[in-house]
Formats: structure tokens, C-alpha cells, sequence
């Protein structure tokens, strides 16, 4: 079967199931400005946090490549940066940095002399992109031109072995219709490292992924200088859950494993690092270039991705699912026929139809930490 759903096809080649217009707060300190300006123009999105003020090193590199990630993000049909003017996280840097291929521009608040300045100007550069991004017109476009996300949260093993058939199918699915496909690897997952590994061709993700299975490694702040991490063994039943969760990503080959803000180099199933922090894994796989994200989980969760649409899969739950922050739930029906109506859901929500999580606008963006702050 032939699927295509209906985007927004960028200057780069790639395409966007949403058209929004980002306001980016370059730091912490003009995220109050940044939201001002969303708030004041419909079809603009804040993508606001709380980083940027001095940061040094990996960490701040992490932020900035973030930042201009997710204004590189083919839902964004424009972004503007908007700065303090003293942090470290200049935006005359990011404007440097952000592929030209689409309208960008930045302000800063000290360069307008005040808030309320910066507040008037942004809004006219936002109203102008408004306008623009309003008479363009979706056109039918190929699965190929997808990149769709796969996160699981809240998860138990009785609800992945009702998810699994469907959703593992899906995926594979989705790779045999040529789309980029982004497998979270959170502590769930984590665990499955030498089974993940035989699926791979490539010796940097099979190294990684095989030294998974040593343990958990999390860094301790007063260790951060002696290069030391905490090791924690994975337990029987965390390693049997995994398992059950790597069934889940089909059967397809892994093309790579990504960190933080990396691109996939070619199309395919792909891993790509996630923490126990949804909102931050929902912005890495935004940066990283996606445009949908399949949410995982047992019940349904309370918040989203402000640039992603979230599609939300969960199991019929004996003691109740959130009905109202779920797209689609899994059945007793035949595992083939509830694969056909989760493509056609995701090709109605790619082609703009509204998710449960847009439609109670529960979406944020947040950047995690790889060390200290300064």
C-alpha cells in the first residue's frame, strides 16, 4: 500500500507537518520577551528554557546546537532569536550557525534599549512571517519525507506485549516506505544493549550500545572534574522488560546511534540518546530534525513537544487510560488491521490534524545538562 500525507515541503527538500513561526529565547533571561511576542501572534510557537547564561564547554555547546536544531526544524517556517546581549550564548552565534534556508533573524533586548521595545519589533518581524506562512498551501508528499520519533514513558510489561505486534510493525512499515525513524534510548531501553548491538552495521553504534550492558552510567556533579561516573547493574527484570521493548522497534536494521542534537546521515531506524525527562527527549529529537513523535505508554502523559505533534498509543488499561490525552488505543482486535489504523492516524495527525496533546496545548522545550552550569 501506497501512503503519503499532505505537509509542507521545505527549500532544504525536507518537509514539515506543522508551519509554525519559532520565537527562540537565546537565554533564561529573554524568555519573558520571547513569550510576549508568541503570545501576541497566532501561529508562533515559544520555544523558551532555561539556559544561556554562563555556560562553558559541552554544555554550553549543547544548548546552542539545540537551539539552532530546533529553528532548523522543517515544522518551523521561520524563527526568531531574541537575546539578552551580555550571555554567553550570543545570537549573533546562533544566526551564524543556523542553515540559511529558511527566513531567521535576531534581536536582542539591551541592542533595543528595554523589553517593550524588543517586544514591538519582535512582533512585527513575527506578524510579517504570519502573513506569509499563511497562504501556503500543504501538498501530497511521501512517507520518505518523514522523520518520526518513538518514545515510550510509563511503561509496564503486560502493556508492551499487547503494544509490541502493532507498533513493531508500524515501524517496519515506516522503514520499508523509506522514513527516518528515531528510536528513544532511555533507561528502559538502555538494558537491551547486546541485543540492540546484533542489529547493527555499525561498529561506533555496536561498541556503544554492547557497553550498555555493563550498566547504568550517570555522572555525579562532584565528580564531574575526576571524569569518575555512578555504575548501577541493570536487575533481571529491568533486562527482561528491555528486551520486550526492543521488540518493539520491529525488525529492521539500526542505521546508528545519535546523541544529542545529531542528524541521521541516511534513512532507516536510528537510536538516539533520551533521559528520563520526556519534555528534554521530545526537544533533542526535535533538534535532531523530527517532525512526529509516537508516544509509548501505558496510560497517556501530561505533557508534550511545543514544535512535535505527540501521538499517544496506549493498551486498553483495565484500570483506565487517560482517555482525553490518547490518539489511538490498542485492542483485541487482529494485530494487522490495528496496524493499517494507527498509519492512517499518523498520516491524518502529518497532514495537520490536531493531537489530544495539541488540542489541551500541553507542549514545552527544555535542554538538558552535561555538566555543570559554570
Amino acid at each position: 500500500m501506497d501512503y503519503s500525507f499532505e505537509g509542507y515541503l521545505r527549500n532544504d527538500g525536507t518537509a514539515g507537518t506543522r508551519n509554525y513561526i519559532g520565537v527562540v529565547c537565546s537565554v533564561v533571561c529573554s524568555s519573558v520577551i520571547a513569550k510576549e511576542i508568541s503570545e501576541s501572534v497566532p501561529g508562533t510557537i515559544p520555544i523558551i528554557h532555561s539556559n544561556g547564561c554562563a555556560q562553558l564547554g559541552d554544555d554550553f555547546q549543547l544548548t546552542k546546537n539545540m537551539l539552532v536544531g530546533i529553528s532548523a526544524n522543517p515544522n518551523l517556517y521561520s524563527a526568531l532569536l531574541v537575546g539578552l546581549g551580555c550571555e554567553t550564548n550570543q545570537v549573533s552565534g546562533l544566526l551564524k550557525s543556523i542553515p540559511k534556508t529558511k527566513p531567521i533573524e535576531g534581536i536582542g533586548i539591551q541592542q533595543l534599549a528595554g523589553g517593550e521595545n524588543t517586544t514591538k519589533k519582535g512582533v512585527q518581524i513575527v506578524e510579517q512571517w504570519a502573513k506569509e506562512a499563511a497562504v501556503m498551501k500543504r501538498e501530497n508528499l511521501p512517507l520518505s519525507s518523514l522523520t518520526v520519533g518513538i518514545v515510550t514513558v510509563d511503561i509496564d510489561e503486560d502493556s508492551l506485549k499487547r503494544i509490541v505486534p502493532v507498533v513493531g510493525k508500524v515501524i517496519d512499515l515506516l522503514v520499508e516506505n523509506d522514513a527516518t525513524v528515531m528510536m528513544g534510548l532511555t533507561d528502559t531501553l538502555e538494558p537491551a544493549g547486546l541485543l540492540l548491538a546484533e542489529r547493527t552495521n555499525s561498529q561506533e553504534a555496536k561498541d556503544k550500545l554492547r557497553k550498555l550492558e555493563e550498566g547504568l552510567h550517570r555522572k555525579r556533579w562532584k565528580e564531574i572534574h575526576k571524569d569518575q561516573s555512578a555504575a548501577r547493574s541493570f536487575s533481571k527484570e529491568e533486562k527482561l522488560l528491555a528486551a520486550l521493548e526492543a521488540q518493539m522497534t520491529g525488525t529492521s536494521p539500526i542505521e546508528s546511534l545519535l546523541g544529542y542534537n545529531e542528524k541521521p546521515k541516511e534513512k532507516g531506524l536510528h537510536l538516539i540518546v533520551g533521559t528520563s525527562n520526556m519534555v528534554e527527549t521530545f526537544s533533542n529529537m526535535a533538534s535532531s530534525g523530527c517532525n512526529l513523535v509516537i508516544v509509548v505508554s501505558s496510560r497517556g502523559i501530561l505533557t508534550g513537544s511545543v514544535a512535535l505533534p505527540c501521538m499517544t498509543i496506549t493498551p486498553q488499561n483495565p484500570y483506565g487510560s487517560f482517555d482525553e490525552l490518547v490518539d489511538y488505543t490498542i485492542s483485541e482486535e487482529d494485530p494487522s488491521v490495528q496496524v493499517e489504523k494507527v498509519m492512517k492516524e499518523l498520516v491524518e495527525i502529518s497532514s495537520g490534524k490536531q493531537t489530544s496533546l495539541e488540542k489541551l496545548e500541553l507542549g514545552e522545550f527544555s535542554i538538558p545538562h552535561v555538566g555543570t552550569t559554570f
